[in-house]
């Protein structure tokens, strides 16, 4: 492991994950929340949980129970938040509308902001006109120099109005980012920002400024999406005259093809990951690793071992691919960790989730046909899980590869029962076997295999080809785990009847 050299830093570390209600839990959500909250432990500092839901249409009305649930899944709850409290709320920014238009109104008394009267088809003809002309789209500060005076008398005669960000002109703006360095803007190309909305709401770009300065957040973790925007919050901490947080803008995740991650191109959803069945911890050391490794040779590692460890100088700011295939791999070790009463647990946990809340039907389907088992043939299912999971990726794999321990009729491949073989050769040879194996007294996979062996050789077949016939006889896979293992859980008298039934079907 790498060293153990933490940051010199003065004052309690304070960070915050601030989604906005207006969609399920993305993995980009979790990604951002894993590293606030290994960050904030490492330090002994505070991990908060903040409700960006100023924008009012967008809200769906559940998502923020849906996202509780889901850092409860995660084990990433917040030590403040609007469910838990903390001396800094309220922590939903709908709740602290006066504290964003008491800050809006002293930025325009500063002469820091402006009151902006023009009405949205203005804007959209200023937006047609700079697009058709090449210009970035930027407002055009028609309303930047009109008197304060003027402007309160048109407030005072109803006029619908809004504040904006007064950007100085000429200037270099300085941003430091704690994994870039510093980045320079140039305030020419700076829009003047709408800070207050004509509802009274504010826009991210004031309440976030408001909110983490209040909040006492010492460092702003948030998406290198955000990077652009940052020079508008330097210029308002200035405004303020409050001291800025560490900013650390982490890099945005990207699909294979290196385009942006997103729906269109891969999963998203924090919940398409548990109702597929994968693991927490899997998930999230996979998230970790997409940037961060505690040295070259350590891939997997716990949250313990982060927080030991996790500096953000260390993080890799190339655009990380998320490789759904590494993450399987990881998943599937993680699954083999498990001991059989820990993996019992989490496919009860996850058959249980789906079965409630599943949007896949398929995979509602299958959950649905596991209980059926778990309840018909509990001891069978028990025995097949404990083998299924050397070879599964995901929980989701494991009755996938079980279902054939519970199907009564079985689909035949000819090719995969006849190996090669004429089907007079191989039902005489299954015909031998299944009667010697029925009259073994007990289930022993290794009497078995050294009877089916016999057979073989007794009858000029290789070892391989009766194997493999019989795999296919008694599970109509080609892959399966150790052939004697599957035959010991079915018991004499099943693998006896499929055995049967596959020399029915090449007779047929």
């Amino acid at each position: 492991m790498a060293k153990q050299k933490k940051e010199k830093l003065i004052g309690q570390v304070r960070t915050r994950i601030a989604p906005s209600p207006t969609g399920y839990p993305h993995v980009g959500t979790a990604f951002q929340a894993l590293f606030d909250w290994v960050y904030a432990r490492r330090y002994d500092g505070q991990y908060i949980l903040r409700i960006e839901d100023t924008d009012q249409k967008r809200l769906v009305v559940d998502a923020e129970e849906v996202l509780y649930q889901a850092f409860s899944w995660l084990d990433l709850l917040p030590d403040e938040g609007p469910k838990v409290g903390g001396q800094y709320g309220p922590y939903r920014q709908s709740e602290r509308l006066e504290l964003y238009q008491q800050y809006a109104q002293q930025l325009v008394e500063q002469g820091d902001a402006y009151y902006c009267f023009c009405s949205a088809e203005r804007l959209t003809q200023i937006r047609e006109t700079q697009r058709k002309t090449g210009q970035p789209p930027m407002y055009d500060r028609h309303c930047r120099n009109l008197s304060l005076k003027e402007a309160k008398a048109r407030i005072e005669a109803g006029k619908k109005v809004v504040v904006r960000l007064k950007v100085p002109d000429d200037q270099t703006i300085r941003v430091y980012d704690e994994l870039r360095g510093e980045v320079k803007f140039d305030s020419n190309i700076v829009d003047d920002q709408v800070l207050l909305k004509s509802d009274g709401f504010p826009t991210y770009h004031l309440a976030v400024v408001v909110d983490d300065h209040l909040m006492g957040i010492t460092h702003i973790v948030r998406g290198e999406e955000w990077l652009s925007s940052a020079p508008k919050h330097v210029l308002l901490y200035q405004y303020f005259n409050w001291p800025i947080p560490k900013l650390i803008h982490t890099p945005t995740l990207r699909n294979p093809d290196k385009s942006k991650l997103s729906k269109r191109k891969g999963n998203t959803s924090l919940w398409w990951y548990r109702e597929h069945g994968y693991l927490p911890t899997a998930l999230l050391n996979f998230l970790a690793l997409l940037v961060w490794k505690p040295n070259e040779q350590t891939e997997i590692f716990t949250r313990k071992e982060m927080v030991k460890f996790f500096e953000w100088r260390e993080m890799n700011v190339t655009g990380p691919i998320f490789d759904i295939k590494k993450l399987n791999w990881l998943n599937g070790k993680y699954l083999r960790k498990l001991s059989k009463e820990e993996l019992e647990k989490h496919l009860s946990e996850w058959a249980d989730w789906v079965e409630k809340k599943g949007q896949d039907q398929e995979v509602v389907n299958e959950v649905k046909l596991f209980k059926e088992w778990k309840n018909s043939k509990p001891n069978v299912l028990r025995q097949a899980v404990s083998l299924a999971k050397d070879r599964a990726r995901t929980l989701r794999e494991i009755p996938q590869a079980i279902a054939f321990y519970f199907e009564s009729d079985l689909e035949y491949d000819g090719h995969d029962l006849l190996q090669d073989h004429e089907a007079v050769e191989m039902i005489k040879v299954l015909t031998a076997v299944d009667q010697q194996l029925l009259e073994i007294q007990k289930n022993d996979s290794q009497v078995w295999e050294k009877t089916i062996r016999q057979a073989a050789d007794k009858h000029d077949l290789s070892h391989k080809d009766l194997f493999m016939a019989l795999r296919s006889a008694v599970t109509a896979q080609k892959y399966t785990p150790p052939l004697y293992e599957v035959m010991t859980i079915l018991g004499r008298e099943e693998s006896s009847k499929r055995i049967q039934q596959a020399i029915n079907f090449l007779k047929n």
